[in-house]
């Protein structure tokens, strides 16, 4: 049963290191490119690189727009990440899977809550099957103690 728990684990970092890279490839560095999450009104861009944040004058919307897209995405490349260095060999994991796996379900679960308050379906599905094998993980990791 630890076996199957470590594969779940391990395909429940799939879809986050997937998505992730996929985030910081569809995030536009410049108001003027055109990429996947660009707004559909070039005009916006553009106003949001002239209006700066009120807590400070020192950067505009733009760039903390595409500061808080980046920083998101390594968030999310790191969990998964992380989630391939717990369960890279059995013994890393069976030391390791009692603190990380229910750490990847719960920090999952938050960004699945985040999804569907603000994202759209393809990250709702992707974050949805981590949570599912994280779950099933850690289901699986009980079972296999007793």
């Amino acid at each position: 049963m630890q076996e199957l728990s470590r594969y779940l684990f391990l395909a429940g970092a799939l879809p986050l290191v997937l998505l992730g890279t996929a985030h910081v490839v569809h995030t536009p560095r410049r108001p003027g490119e055109r990429k996947g999450l660009s707004p559909a009104d070039p005009g916006l861009a553009e106003s949001m690189a002239r209006s700066r944040v009120l807590l400070t004058g020192r950067t505009d919307m733009w760039r903390a727009w595409v500061g808080f897209n980046l920083s998101h995405s390594l968030g999310v490349v790191l969990l998964g990440l992380i989630v391939v260095l717990v369960g890279r060999t059995p013994a890393s994991f069976e030391y390791n899977a009692a603190v990380f796996v229910p750490l990847a379900v719960v920090a999952s679960l938050a960004y699945l809550g985040l999804g569907f308050a603000y994202w759209f379906r393809t990250p709702i599905i992707g974050v949805g099957v981590s949570v599912l094998l994280f779950s099933s993980a850690w289901v699986f990791s009980l079972v296999g103690r007793h």
